[in-house]
């Protein structure tokens, strides 16, 4: 018996309303925070190391809720991004493009 050819099915990114206010507001929060931790240094060196751990904090918390995320294809982002190695999407990768 024939064997069914089952086509791979991906998403293609399509713009949203929001997607700028969402982008503009994740900006607003990571320029923020820049600021803060500036601010805060130049206020009181001696704060540093506890900056720098909850920053470290921060990134490992990131890093979790990206290793939960894979585009499997390129169209899978939106105009101006590639698909990364790491499977995310950007505007430039560092390294390689990976497979499509």
């Amino acid at each position: 018996m024939a064997k069914k050819k089952t086509k791979k099915i991906t998403k293609v990114w399509s713009a949203q309303p929001a997607d700028a206010i969402r982008l503009a507001a994740l900006r607003w929060f990571a320029l923020r925070i820049e600021s803060l931790a500036i601010e805060i240094y130049a206020s009181d060196k001696t704060r540093y190391a506890s900056m720098e751990t909850l920053l470290r904090v921060t990134l490992k918390r990131m890093r979790r809720v990206k290793s939960n995320i894979t585009v499997h294809h390129e169209s899978e982002c939106p105009d101006g991004f590639v698909l990364c190695k790491d499977g995310l999407c950007a505007p430039m990768c560092e390294g390689l493009i990976a497979d499509s």
